[in-house]
């Protein structure tokens, strides 16, 4: 799921990238917190390699499984603060509902293919 999460995060940044260009850079800046969770599906094995050799007594499973939740609400908290830029009531409930549902069903996909390894 690697691959899936490297093309993930160049599919929006190269959408954020055009948005900028076209002069809706408040836009790009609202699509970059979505590259998060797949961002922290790619650096996950690595921290959790090193923490799990810092504390034996935990498992890779788990530093893992926390590397990923800490991306979602990361991302979460951006999608929150990100939407007090945005203009109507809808739009606000609109962008925070379908990124955090995003950001959260990817969370859970990559989770289960993960530890089902």
């Amino acid at each position: 799921m690697v691959v899936e999460c490297w093309a993930i995060v160049i599919i929006i940044a190269v959408m954020a990238y055009i948005m900028a260009r076209k002069g809706r850079v408040g836009a790009a800046v609202a699509t970059l917190p979505l590259v998060l969770v797949p961002f922290c599906h790619i650096i996950a094995p690595f921290l959790a390699g090193t923490l799990d050799s810092w504390f034996q007594s935990l498992s890779y499973n788990l530093f893992y499984a926390g590397v990923m939740t800490t991306g979602l609400v990361v991302s979460c908290v951006l999608y929150g603060m990100l939407a007090g830029n945005m203009g109507k009531k809808k739009s606000r409930r609109a962008y925070v509902l379908l990124c955090s549902g995003f950001s959260a069903i990817l969370t859970l996909v990559l989770l289960n293919h993960t530890i089902h390894l």
